[in-house]
């Protein structure tokens, strides 16, 4: 099998797919009301202030201490994280276990691999771990990390801000990935700097773990998210009007390209419907990612579907193609495993996820939208759109009050009391 021509292929059976999702959807999601959304913003105050407190109270005699004072720290996110009084997520209990422990080794990992790596791009790496995750559950596969799944979900920070950062040239950049292809296609290249020394590290590492000649399609979808991220390129070069680059195709490209490495780090393969369901996965998360980042991406004319559009359009129609994409691409993934009700339990567990997703995204850009159908949906939300728009600078004037302890040096101690456990 020619394996580009058949991922192109299917990249072209999701921009169908794309095209004929209905404009309109009724949503069949639990609606919260005024007072139930207040009780929740209250309870996710209350956890992050709990957490907040506990951090500050790490002990001045960690080394006597910081074990007990660990322990307590994961009792409190293990209690967060069972009680499902906030997002009412249905998240089996040996799932949400299986996700701790792994969120627990990558973080460790991570620290390891770059000190200094914010907490904000460990995060970023952290939510592709979780994709993997859900697919291999939906594979019947046990729910780990592995070295190679750790160093793709790395690339992501690594590569993506590169390509995001608007103070590095696009000829710089360009030439990031001219290199990174070459080192993706299996040359030996010796890394010009130390940036990209850690990414060369990263692959070397996927290379351990899958031999290029046996698992020759783990490397293809490798290059093919290179490529599509150099097509991306593309959309930061010049503005453009709909239909004079084929934008939605580049979207397709670089979002489905994403989670099929995704599918093919769980165990080196996949089936016909695994590789169509990793793809389609793929693009609804980078569209929805579009979303939320319209406004970003129009003052530094980076051009997506949705940005092409907000300025002159609403973008109601569009956001309701996208859950009906989301719905199909979940509940049309085949898969024979021994225990189906836990597989369509996983299936709905994504499928409710995106689609909150997609809501939070629509909050958090609601300008671009008519009233009327944020009122319409907004009663899906577990919070308030205020509360949402005000969620990340709220949080971050609460973990402000641990500014001394990273001055410091408290604070990567009392992380590294957490991790040693």
């Amino acid at each position: 099998m020619d394996f580009k021509k058949y991922i192109d292929y299917q990249y072209k059976l999701t921009e169908e797919k794309w095209w004929s999702s209905k404009s309109s959807i009724e949503l069949e999601c639990t609606k919260v009301n005024y007072l139930q959304k207040k009780a929740k913003e209250m309870r996710l105050d209350k956890c992050v202030d709990k957490l907040i407190d506990h951090i500050k109270s790490f002990p001045q005699n960690y080394e006597e201490a910081g074990k007990i004072w660990a322990e307590k720290f994961h009792e409190i996110i293990e209690n967060i994280l069972k009680k499902d009084y906030i997002f009412s997520l249905d998240l089996p209990d040996k799932l949400k276990e299986e996700c701790f422990k792994v969120t627990r080794q990558f973080f460790k990992k991570a620290r390891e691999f770059d000190k200094d790596m914010s907490l904000s791009d460990i995060g970023q790496a952290m939510r592709n771990v979780w994709i993997i995750n859900m697919i291999q559950s939906l594979k019947g596969e046990d729910v780990c990390l592995t070295n190679s799944i750790f160093s793709y979900s790395m690339l992501y920070p690594y590569t993506d801000n590169l390509i995001d950062d608007v103070k590095i040239s696009l000829e710089e950049k360009k030439q990031f990935n001219e290199r990174l292809t070459q080192r993706l296609k299996g040359d030996n290249l010796f890394p010009l700097y130390e940036y990209e020394a850690k990414v060369f590290a990263l692959v070397a590492n996927i290379e351990d773990e899958y031999a290029r000649n046996e698992f020759s399609e783990v490397y293809e979808s490798l290059l093919q998210i290179q490529q599509g991220q150099i097509l991306s390129l593309s959309q930061q070069d010049k503005e453009s009007i709909p239909y004079e680059r084929d934008i939605l195709g580049i979207s397709v490209k670089k979002g489905g390209s994403s989670v099929l490495v995704d599918g093919y780090l769980v165990d080196g393969y996949l089936t016909e419907s695994e590789i169509e369901f990793c793809i389609g996965y793929g693009v609804l998360l980078q569209i929805a990612d579009d979303i939320q980042d319209v406004k970003e991406d129009i003052k530094n004319k980076h051009i997506t579907i949705m940005s092409q559009l907000a300025d002159n359009y609403k973008l109601d129609i569009i956001i309701n193609k996208l859950m009906n994409f989301t719905i199909e691409t979940v509940d049309n993934f085949k898969r024979n495993v021994d225990n189906p009700e836990y597989v369509d339990r996983i299936k709905k567990l994504i499928k409710d996820n995106c689609i909150m997703l997609i809501l939070f995204s629509m909050a958090l850009s609601k300008s671009y939208f008519t009233k009327e159908y944020v009122k319409k949906n907004e009663e899906y939300l577990p919070f308030t759109i205020k509360y949402i728009e005000n969620l990340e600078k709220n949080l971050k004037k609460k973990f402000g009050v641990l500014n001394d302890m990273k001055e410091s040096g408290m604070l990567d101690k009392a992380i590294n009391a957490v991790l040693s456990l």
